[in-house]
């Protein structure tokens, strides 16, 4: 990509062009790279008559990437990786454990874990900044979005590497005073449920209660992990979790009769995995943080351990 005069495109267009080009909307473009929409609308503009191209039609549902764009896009996406090869490089050159370190986590998993582990991890390494994105979609880390990730699924593609470093069986959860007025859970049908929405409607656990209680309505139903487990607290229903979270909530497990526990103890267990881009795995703040929470995750794997024996 070039443009038609005598001024350089710039690497900030090349990366507005590419945003665009996967989220042909201004305002999730503009999310995408920190601006607003008004923002991303003038400097699309301005990238187009630079260009002398119509990159982008404005259609009521959105952006739609014209023939041009489609033919910009391999180059676009070109400058990308080498862009990204660069900072790989260089960052192969770092001595000390100083910087910021981006870290993508599942809600629920960010809020109640990650989160608290930061004390520890800065008072080890005070010259570390974090940048915690908790959110359900996968960074990319081949794109840079993200230098280390924490994941429920091993990554089947990329040239990255990947740890397992927790399972956690699935258990319900409720307030302590909800469940004393449960007793021991016989049917599904027989408590309130918290449970994810319909966008989440695929999770093992979700199919689960889907079997066990077809015609279950829930009392709350919200993606929003942190929702769940704070109306759990105050007594509004349970729910299923990985069992850790009894620890990082005021919650307790709810007895289940052994048919149902049974049938609980069929879904898979949950697996967490570290994963980073195998070119930063040595590079030293990424290497740090990578050891830090591979060790408290297996510090929480020995205690888990410990309270099954008792």
């Amino acid at each position: 990509m070039q443009a038609t005069g005598s001024t350089p495109l710039r690497w900030d267009d090349v990366q507005l062009f590419l945003a665009l080009a996967r989220e042909p909307s201004l305002a999730r473009a503009g999310a995408r790279l920190g601006v607003d929409a008004s923002t991303v609308s003038r400097r699309l503009a301005a990238l187009e008559d630079a260009l002398e191209l119509r990159l982008f039609d404005r259609t009521r549902e959105g952006l739609r990437a014209t023939a041009a764009a489609e033919r910009l896009l391999p180059s676009a996406e070109a400058m990308e990786a080498g862009a990204s090869g660069f900072a790989r490089d260089a960052e192969t050159f770092e001595r000390e454990i100083e910087g910021r370190v981006r870290i993508t986590a599942p809600p629920g998993l960010a809020d109640a874990f990650v989160a608290p582990l930061l004390v520890e991890l800065v008072a080890k390494h005070p010259r570390l900044s974090i940048e915690l994105d908790a959110s359900i979609g996968y960074a990319d880390l081949a794109r840079r979005d993200a230098d280390l990730a924490l994941r429920v699924a091993r990554p089947r593609s990329g040239d990255l590497v990947a740890k397992r470093i927790f399972t956690a069986r699935e258990a319900v959860l409720g307030a302590p005073a909800y469940v004393t007025r449960l007793g021991r859970l016989k049917r599904v049908s027989d408590a309130r449920w918290i449970t994810y929405a319909d966008d989440l409607a695929s999770l093992p656990t979700m199919r689960w209660l889907k079997r066990e209680a077809p015609a279950m309505t829930a009392v709350l139903a919200t993606s929003d992990f942190s929702a769940q487990a704070r109306a759990a607290e105050a007594g509004l229903g349970v729910l299923v979790a990985p069992s850790p979270f009894v620890h990082a909530y005021r919650l307790v497990e709810v007895p289940l009769a052994r048919p149902l526990a049974r049938s609980l103890a069929e879904v898979a267990e949950n697996e967490l995995w570290l994963v980073g881009h195998r070119a930063l795995r040595d590079v030293p703040r990424i290497a740090a943080v990578w050891s830090f929470l591979d060790e408290s995750f297996e510090r929480m794997t020995k205690a888990q351990h410990a309270r099954r024996k008792r």
